[in-house]
């Protein structure tokens, strides 16, 4: 590759300020020639960047750049020899990027003097004026020594800190007095290190996968590597990573592999200062585009430019984590090697248990036996007092992946071992990313290997392909965890009580794995493990039911979120589809794991609930059994009566306001839901046209916001906009018009932090705002007002509008795909209005910058809406609101 070397012009600028006189006019040319050195030094290092220079001499040079610059400066001021100038962080190594923080310490042996401290401001005050981002702090060494003996951080940066220019004894004596035999002996430098990675582990919930990673501090990024350089040095005292492979710490293999990734992740670092124009090391959707393009990917006719930098992203992560795990187990055992003793308990033939980890009793094993390289696994899997694998037999693994051939794969014994270790009830998931992370899982399983690195290019999911079938793999681990059944209870009684629970890991392993080949997904990974269950020998019966979850893993999550789960129609045609009890708990749990799995924010008490009631309510249909729904259907009016009757309210009233109401209002809800309602209108009638209710619904975890009172047109969207400019997220909305022409609607809402309305005088602001609207509905000002997440501007959602006859109603459903924005709700209810549609029911299905939402319309004469001219008016009104 080219050597990046400064040109002449940089040279010669250099020359020209040495040569400038102090005084007030070449001090303004100085300024102007140190800006030009800079913005030539940018230019230059641009273009050989776009030209391929190895980035490893392109932020070597800018470093050197800003040295010559820095000292030139520091002498051209006067500033003496008694102080010292050091480069401490990145710029300490030696590593500046585009717009890389330049990180100065400015040592002393004593307080600073008058004309020193003048001297010092006026060089950061020319640096600032450079538009350089500096940090710098003075210390005495005293002062300096102190702090970092306090600080681990402190002590870090003086670790790999270089002089620049000044006093070079008082910088050896800095070095001398943060030695480990002076501050933070190994031991001791180790473990606040390793509790550093994590806490930043944890801030990124553990994953290198995040859609919109930070290539510097997330899982796999820049920083492990840092940290195993640091824990290196502090021990060991090597200077570069690659004097460890003398030390045996090492491998040869693994040193490359290292600083592959690390280059590859300094090329889009690099690429992304540039596009971002900052210091940024989130790799944000906002640059994603450029970053890609300014590193010359292209789009092919399978993949886009960004999918291809971020695969590539995502596996270089899992090499530099993968290693540095390694490496730290191997420099933790140098730590500790004269504390405790060592704990040996055999395990069989070739493996035994060295302080909690797994160990291969002789390394080779794995290439003399490859049927081991399955069977480590099973052993992680079958203790959850296991920590992990050692590092010796980790490296071995990566060692004898090669292994793992066709014939390995086809090889009967391998087959067995493989569908054991998914036979376990795993209480813990670390056997199975062990596996993933170790490469063992995607070499065995080849269609895993192609959604490794997998990004979905939208903000409903959080992580990449196989990351998110890791993450539900854990939650059926946490299910199956009895220590951890309070969070989901009836999920984990299902779960601690399978006796075959291969069935449910496995159609967890391949939910996704068809994902991004084109085609229905579902249907794709169902052949793949319906293939796999056949070439593994499962039980018939049991491939059968991984098959069937694999081909309808989103089918209750859609029946939950979209249909009228109150319908008894609905429960018997879903309960028909599933056909049996052992399918349904499956797939509940499943479900859940998935949701959950799919993204942080998308899980919460609602969906909870819903898929309870959804599961429940089948459970009991498929037992043949009396559920809720079927009991409303029978009887809701008798038992709602008597609880109205138990308070006090006379039998004459109650039957005066049910006369305006048919068997539809009856069905749709329960018992205690009609009292409620009833109450309201008849103790608050006198209050005016309008009756609103707000209540906690416990069995849903959410609040019912509840309106009476005559309806009138536009009232759906005045209605809606008026909870959204509180605030609220609408759920779900059931509306119902007597035979008076009264409107009975409930609005299913949630707050901004996806709990229930809970502050009285919340509750009293949102009953005044919706009487108001709904009274002066003509005048009430119905605009949303709603900041949306900045990443949305980066999705183009078309909106479609569809049609279907509703099976259930005898409605029309209308089914709505488009992007996420405040006030939706309300202009799709104006458009409702200006076409004389009729609403009944509303689902509202958020996924990220996408919604899904679906309507139960009819004309104004509840008839179903068959006219493809009336569809197209809809259609077109819809579409031409949202998309204006």
């Amino acid at each position: 590759m080219k050597q990046s070397q400064p040109s002449a012009s940089i040279g010669s600028q250099l020359s020209a300020l040495l040569a400038f006189e102090q005084t007030e006019k070449t001090v303004e040319q100085s300024l102007a020639n140190l800006k030009a050195y800079l913005e030539t030094s940018s230019a230059y290092l641009v273009n050989e960047f776009k030209a391929g220079t190895n980035v490893r001499n392109l932020v070597r040079a800018r470093a050197r750049h800003i040295d010559k610059m820095l000292i030139a400066l520091w002498q051209r001021l006067g500033l003496d020899d008694h102080l010292a100038l050091i480069a401490v962080g990145g710029y300490g190594r030696g590593e500046l990027h585009p717009h890389s923080d330049i990180d100065l310490l400015v040592l002393s042996e004593n307080e600073l003097l008058p004309e020193q401290k003048a001297s010092l401001e006026n060089l950061i005050s020319l640096l600032w004026d450079c538009r350089l981002k500096v940090g710098h702090s003075v210390r005495t060494l005293d002062q300096c020594i102190e702090i970092a003996r306090q600080d681990v951080t402190i002590a870090t940066n003086i670790m790999e800190s270089r002089l620049l220019v000044g006093n070079q004894f008082l910088f050896d004596k800095l070095k001398r007095k943060s030695s480990p035999d002076k501050i933070w002996d190994a031991k001791a430098f180790f473990e606040a290190k390793t509790a550093e990675q994590k806490a930043r582990y944890k801030k990124f919930d553990g994953s290198s996968f995040d859609l919109e990673p930070n290539i510097k501090s997330s899982p796999g990024g820049l920083r492990d590597i840092h940290l195993i350089s640091w824990v290196a040095q502090r021990i060991y005292y090597p200077k570069t990573l690659d004097q460890l492979i003398r030390q045996n710490l090492i491998t040869k293999k693994e040193y490359y592999s290292l600083v592959k990734c690390q280059l590859f992740i300094w090329r889009v670092r690099f690429a992304l200062h540039l596009v971002s124009g900052k210091t940024e090391d989130r790799l944000l959707f906002d640059y994603q585009k450029s970053t890609a393009k300014m590193m010359g990917y292209k789009d092919s006719q399978h993949s886009l430019a960004v999918e291809k930098m971020m695969k590539r992203y995502y596996r270089a992560a899992l090499v530099i984590r993968n290693i540095s795990d390694i490496l730290l187990q191997v420099l933790e055992e140098n730590v500790n090697r004269d504390d405790a003793p060592v704990s040996i308990v055999p395990l069989d033939q070739d493996f035994q248990i060295v302080n909690q980890r797994v160990d291969a009793i002789e390394p080779r094993i794995f290439v003399k036996k490859p049927t081991q390289l399955l069977r480590v696994f099973q052993h992680v899997a079958k203790d959850p007092s296991i920590k992990g694998i050692t590092a010796s037999t980790l490296r071995a693994i990566r060692a004898a992946r090669y292994k793992i051939t066709s014939s390995f794969r086809k090889n009967a014994d391998n087959k067995q071992l493989f569908v054991e270790f998914w036979h376990i009830l795993h209480t813990s998931s670390r056997a199975m990313f062990l596996m993933k992370r170790s490469g063992v899982l995607a070499d065995y399983l080849e269609p895993f290997q192609r959604i490794t690195g997998q990004m979905q290019y939208d903000m409903f999911h959080n992580y990449t392909v196989d990351e998110h079938t890791l993450f539900l793999l854990k939650n059926l681990s946490d299910f199956a965890d009895p220590e951890q059944s309070d969070a989901f209870p009836l999920c984990s009684e299902i779960m601690q009580r399978q006796e075959n629970p291969e069935i449910i890991f496995l159609a967890g392993l391949f939910h996704d794995i068809a994902k991004g080949r084109g085609g229905d997904h579902s249907e794709l990974g169902a052949q793949d493990a319906g293939n796999f269950c056949r070439q593994h020998k499962l039980n018939p019966q049991h491939g059968a039911i991984v098959e069937w979850l694999v081909a309808n893993h989103l089918l209750m999550s859609l029946i939950a979120q979209k249909r009228d789960i109150s319908d008894p129609k609905v429960i018997k045609n879903f309960a028909q589809l599933v056909g049996d009890q052992k399918r349904l708990e499956l797939l509940y749990i499943l479900t859940v794991a998935d949701i959950r799995a799919t993204s942080n924010s998308l899980w919460n008490s609602w969906k909870d609930s819903l898929l309870k009631d959804l599961y429940l309510n089948t459970l009991a249909y498929l037992q043949q059994r009396e559920s809720d729904i079927d009991r409303a259907w029978k009887d809701n009016q008798l038992i709602a009566k008597n609880i109205l009757l138990e308070q006090g309210i006379s039998s004459e009233s109650i039957e005066n306001l049910w006369q305006h109401l048919d068997d539809i209002y009856f069905s749709k809800r329960s018992p205690q839901a009609v009292a409620w309602q009833t109450q309201k209108i008849l103790n608050n009638s006198s209050e005016g046209n309008f009756v609103v209710g707000i209540k906690t619904t416990p069995h849903r975890s959410g609040s019912e916001v509840f309106v009476y009172g005559e309806d009138k047109e536009n009232l759906f969207a005045a209605l809606t906009a008026t909870l959204n400019q509180r605030g609220l997220s609408i759920q779900a909305a059931n509306i119902y018009t007597d035979k008076n022409g009264y409107c009975y609607d409930s609005f299913f809402v949630l707050d901004e932090q996806g709990n229930a309305l809970k502050d009285k005088q919340i509750k009293q602001q949102i009953k005044q705002a919706i009487i108001h609207n709904a009274t002066h509905i003509e005048s009430a000002n119905l605009s949303v007002q709603r900041r949306l997440p900045r990443q949305f501007k980066y999705f183009n959602i078309p909106t479609q509008v569809d049609f279907v006859a509703d099976e259930y109603s005898g409605y029309t459903r209308l089914e709505l795909t488009t992007r996420d924005q405040p006030g939706l709700l309300a202009m799709v209810g104006e458009a409702f209005k200006t076409t004389h549609t009729k609403l009944h029911d509303a689902r509202i299905t958020t996924l990220g910058e996408k919604v899904e939402d679906t309507f139960i319309i009819s004309h104004r004469n509840n008839s179903p809406i068959t006219d493809e001219k009336q569809h197209e008016k809809i259609r077109r009104e819809i579409k031409r609101r949202l998309d204006k």
